[in-house]
C-alpha cells in the first residue's frame, strides 16, 4: 500500500500536466506572510512534497528539514536546492512514524500535509515561542467533491483553532475563507491557522 501511495504522490507532485493545471508551484501565501519579518531559525516542513515551501524558507535563511515519503519529489527538491545554491535537508520517511523531536523547531509547516491536526507532535517538536503554519481544506470540500464515507478530507469549522487553543497555543491567525487551494487549484472553503507555542 505504501509503495502505491509513494508512486501516486510522486506522480501528483512531478507530472508536468498536473503541475501546469492543478498545482501551485509558488510558496504558500500564508507562510510567506507569516515569516516576512520573522527571524530565520530551524524549520520542519511536514509532507513537503516537491519542496516549494521548504525551498522558499531556505532562500530566506532558514535551516529547513523536509519530510516526505515521495522519494522522487524529494530528489526533485534537492536538485532545485543545488541549482539555487542553498542547503536543504530532506528525509524520506512516513510522517506517521517520523520522530519530530523535542523543542527542536522554530517553525513547523503543515500546508496540505495530510488529514491529521498533529497537535501532540507540534507541541513536542516546537521550541517555546515557535510557530506552526497550517493550511488545508475545510470539510465542506467533501460535499463539493462527492466524497464517500471513509474518504472524507479536511477539517471542521473551528476544529484546528479549538485543538491548538486547548493545547495552550496562542492563536495568532485563524480563518476559514473561500479561496483557491494551493493543492488542486480548486476554489473551496479552506482552513488557515498560525499559532505560537507558549
Amino acid at each position: 500500500m505504501q509503495e502505491y501511495e509513494r508512486g501516486r504522490w510522486n506522480h501528483f507532485l512531478l507530472d508536468a500536466t498536473w503541475r501546469r493545471t492543478r498545482f501551485n508551484a509558488q510558496p504558500n501565501a500564508l507562510l510567506v506572510e507569516t515569516v516576512r519579518n520573522h527571524p530565520a531559525g530551524m524549520a520542519l516542513d511536514v509532507n513537503m512534497g516537491e519542496g516549494r515551501n521548504a525551498l522558499y524558507l531556505a532562500q530566506q535563511g532558514w535551516q529547513v528539514t523536509g519530510v516526505d515519503y515521495a522519494d522522487q519529489a524529494l530528489a526533485f527538491a534537492q536538485d532545485q536546492a543545488r541549482q539555487l545554491g542553498i542547503a536543504l535537508t530532506t528525509v524520506e520517511h512516513d510522517v506517521a512514524t517520523y520522530d519530530w523531536g523535542t523543542n527542536c523547531w522554530d517553525l513547523i509547516v503543515l500546508c496540505y500535509a495530510d488529514e491529521s491536526a498533529h497537535v501532540a507532535q507540534v507541541q513536542a517538536g516546537l521550541k517555546p515561542s515557535g510557530l506552526v503554519v497550517f493550511e488545508n481544506f475545510h470539510t465542506d470540500v467533501n460535499h463539493a467533491r462527492g466524497n464517500k464515507p471513509g474518504q472524507e478530507v479536511g477539517f471542521a469549522t473551528d476544529e484546528l483553532k479549538n485543538l491548538y487553543a486547548a493545547a495552550n497555543f496562542q492563536i495568532l491567525h485563524y480563518e476559514e475563507p473561500i479561496g483557491i487551494a494551493d493543492f488542486s487549484r480548486e476554489t473551496q472553503r479552506l482552513v488557515k491557522l498560525v499559532a505560537r507555542k507558549r
